[in-house]
């Protein structure tokens, strides 16, 4: 595996961050130092801002929560049509004569899964990144 500075060709210090275990892990990096002591602690402390998607949490069922029944979806509302699509897909493949509509709504909703991963995927960083600096 190639080392961080084959991958970023960087000669300085910098501050970087990536994500593991649920937790976000920032440090400084120093190219020039051994492998060992590469990364060090941050040993001040500062305000950071930080952008993210939140994966929607599952509804309940009946059997599992009273409140199944008042839930509301986190799924953006211009996706509401694709399961629509997709529950009207399910009943005409009940049919046996009425495949063709069933692959109807069923491309619909793959429509949908493409654009829900297009939305999905707007703005997202992952990995070790470097970090600007602003009025500092």
């Amino acid at each position: 595996m190639p080392s961080y500075n084959t991958i970023y060709h960087k000669k300085t210090k910098q501050y970087v961050w990536w994500t593991e275990r649920d937790s976000i892990g920032i440090a400084l990096m120093d190219p020039l130092n051994s492998v060992k002591n590469r990364f060090t602690s941050i040993d001040t402390v500062q305000t950071i801002t930080i952008f993210y998607h939140k994966k929607a949490d599952h509804f309940y069922t009946l059997d599992n929560a009273s409140s199944a029944m008042t839930e509301q979806s986190e799924l953006p509302t211009q996706f509401h049509q694709y399961l629509v699509d997709k529950a009207i897909q399910l009943g005409y493949e009940l049919k046996p004569d009425e495949i063709g509509r069933a692959r109807y709504f069923e491309n619909k909703f793959e429509k949908g899964i493409k654009e829900g991963k297009a939305f999905k995927n707007r703005g997202r960083v992952t990995g070790m990144r470097s970090v600007i600096q602003h009025g500092m």
